[in-house]
């Protein structure tokens, strides 16, 4: 090879993606802006938009749009944030695997969680990882748990809890308990459906003034699935999202409505709610702790997976979750 062939091999490696791009075009996407990668990088904002010019020249075409809301992928972009995500795990994956089990696991978790389980869990869950996993640094982010599902196959998160999925293809989930769903109605309510404490039929619940989410939330679906079985139709007086939004209307009097027991139990005991089970069908939710089998676990996010088993269940058998223990009774084994 003449030296001439040997300064031009030089030039262009300068110029390939690496490990580093990668990370960086990832960041961007995620913090939406330049700016924001930047602070989070530590890195100067005019070498990360250096660094995404070459990508873009390298790739011929470009990666990310700048609008007013911010920078977002273009559809080239997303393509290459979904393999940079693959690539970035893979490499953290071998980097755990390498070092194997003489440290700590290490880095940061990623863990999606619906509004009502983060309620519950999220504190015990930092608290716990704190003591055990000093190293590990455990962000959560919150959504309906259809959301939490899309993050968790887009790879957005690295774990999730979710109440079910039609579609488990490329997931492990596993089953770690059951919570019951009741109707409830502020305490003293002029019109009640009957004895509080005792059941009342879903046909019956049906036909009151009912506070519920909106189609499409998976709370309501399952509802009005179980409805259409008993012959009843679900017509809210009231549809809104937010469980706490929820419950602050049902205190004020403008209704029913049916949640986890859960939801509603520190209301209950302090006499502010009462509540029914529902009956003909009784309605019951199951909670899994999922991740995906398509990408490689790095050991830290097994650590959490694993935590999070033991904690979601000691909730369980505490009292502290009014629920049940799953059907999985024993931990994962599928995080290895």
């Amino acid at each position: 090879m003449e030296a001439g062939d040997i300064r031009a091999v030089t030039a262009s490696s300068k110029t390939a993606m690496d490990l580093r791009q990668l990370r960086y075009f990832a960041a961007i996407v995620e913090q939406g802006s330049f700016s924001k990668a930047a602070t989070k990088l530590r890195v100067a904002q005019p070498a990360l938009s250096q660094h995404l010019r070459h990508m873009e020249d390298e790739l011929g075409v470009a990666l990310l749009h700048r609008g007013a809301r911010g920078v977002l992928p273009t559809e080239a972009g997303e393509r290459l944030l979904a393999r940079a995500r693959t690539i970035l795990a893979d490499f953290a994956a071998l980097r755990e695997f390498v070092r194997g089990e003489a440290e700590l696991p290490g880095g940061e978790v990623r863990i999606g969680l619906p509004g009502t389980v983060s309620e519950q869990f999220s504190v015990p869950l930092i608290q716990a990882a704190r003591e055990r996993y000093p190293a590990i640094r455990i962000r959560i982010a919150e959504a309906m748990s259809g959301f939490v599902l899309d993050w968790l196959r887009r790879g957005d998160v690295d774990l999730a809890v979710i109440y079910s999925t039609s579609d488990p293809k490329g997931l492990g989930i596993h089953h770690v308990l059951t919570e019951e769903l009741c109707l409830f109605s502020a305490t003293g309510s002029a019109r009640l459906p009957g004895t509080p404490g005792a059941p009342v039929a879903l046909a019956d619940a049906a036909a009151l003034d009912l506070i519920l989410p909106g189609l499409g939330h998976g709370l309501r679906d399952q509802i009005d699935e179980a409805a259409g079985e008993a012959g009843a139709t679900i017509q809210p007086a009231v549809e809104i999202e937010s469980y706490s939004q929820i419950k602050r209307l049902v205190e004020q009097g403008f209704g029913y409505s049916i949640l986890p027991r859960m939801a509603v139990a520190a209301q209950e005991k302090a006499g502010v709610f009462q509540t029914w089970p529902i009956a003909n069908p009784s309605l019951y939710r199951k909670v899994y702790l999922a991740y995906s089998t398509e990408r490689p676990m790095p050991a830290a996010a097994r650590a959490i997976g694993q935590l999070s088993w033991q904690i979601l269940r000691g909730l369980v058998t505490d009292g502290s979750w009014t629920a049940t223990l799953g059907e999985d009774g024993g931990p994962p084994t599928l995080y290895g």
